[in-house]
């Protein structure tokens, strides 16, 4: 049997993390933290290094500049065996990074730069080497805005042609044009991937069943809603609907917590497992992931998240 090869397309970016931020000093003032790190970012790259380290063969694709910060997420990248010649350097653009303020609580507040992400078009992508590959995940929707609407549909549906499934993680869109951008991607998706947040700006309310419902209307074939600590909801269009409890976690960060949910579920289909259990391995690799700084530093092993399912 061939392996359960992954391309993950979307955002690049690095993140400086800062905690706890539970109050902004004055203009000329100081505040003292605990912790300023430097991490790996970005919803695509976050999936991407989660699905390898759960034994998951992942290839990124994306954009970056030729700048300190794309030297850092490359490295990381490779460090990860994530395979990188999908990775497009572009020297006039700069490198996309995130400012991530982190609460006493966990939560978490951006300052974001597009920068790169904000110039990857359909030619940046070797999408002849699509035949390759087993599943398409599209991490950060919304992020890429060359790539909305029209383009990125003819993409999932050359994915789905040349026998691959497809799913797509979004992330908040800056550009306010949510279902407009979306429509035309949910023919093509096996999989959405969703947060709750999300849901509720793509269609006014959080009615789970009722948006669900929704979205395979407009042709989605499987939704699945990430719902953070009351855990993860999916229904399919063959009627199989599951609710499955999030797992207690002692939360230090939630960056990063829905794309290692991603990364779970996409390693639960490349063992053939119930959609049940993909579910809960997608809320473990989320709880891992809640547990240190950092959008994937907590997640280091398949071992270390399945043992959250005994």
């Amino acid at each position: 049997m061939e392996p359960f090869k992954v391309a993950c397309l979307g955002n690049v970016l690095v993140d400086v993390l800062v905690r706890p931020v539970d109050t902004l000093p004055p203009k000329g003032g100081l505040l003292p933290v605990d912790q300023v790190e430097v991490a790996l970012g970005g919803c695509a790259s976050n999936t991407a290094l989660a699905l390898s380290r759960l034994g998951v063969k992942t290839s990124l694709w994306g954009k970056v500049g030729r700048d300190h910060f794309s030297d850092f997420a490359l490295q990381q990248l490779r460090q990860g065996d994530v395979e990188t010649s999908g990775m497009r350097i572009d020297p006039k653009v700069s490198t996309s990074a995130t400012l991530v303020l982190v609460d006493s609580k966990a939560r978490r507040s951006f300052l974001h730069s597009v920068a790169a992400n904000d110039h990857i078009h359909k030619k940046d992508l070797k999408l002849s080497k699509l035949s390759t590959f087993k599943h398409l995940h599209v991490g950060g929707y919304f992020l890429f805005p060359w790539l909305d609407g029209a383009p990125m549909a003819g993409i999932l549906h050359e994915a789905q042609r040349k026998g691959l499934t497809t799913s797509l993680d979004t992330a908040w869109d800056l550009k306010n044009r949510w279902m407009k951008a979306l429509k035309p991607c949910l023919p093509f998706l096996d999989y959405f991937m969703p947060s709750e947040r999300e849901v509720k700006k793509l269609l006014g309310h959080i009615q789970t069943r009722k948006a669900a419902l929704a979205f395979l209307k407009l042709g989605a074939k499987c939704v699945i809603i990430k719902q953070g600590e009351k855990g993860s909801y999916l229904l399919h269009q063959n009627g199989r609907e599951f609710h499955v409890p999030a797992f207690k976690a002692k939360a230090v960060d939630t960056t990063g917590a829905g794309d290692c949910f991603c990364a779970g579920f996409i390693k639960g289909l490349s063992l053939r497992w119930s959609y049940r259990d993909c579910l809960r391995l997608g809320n473990a690799a989320g709880a891992c992931a809640v547990s240190r700084l950092g959008a994937t530093a907590g997640l280091q092993s398949f071992r270390q998240v399945v043992s959250l399912l005994k």
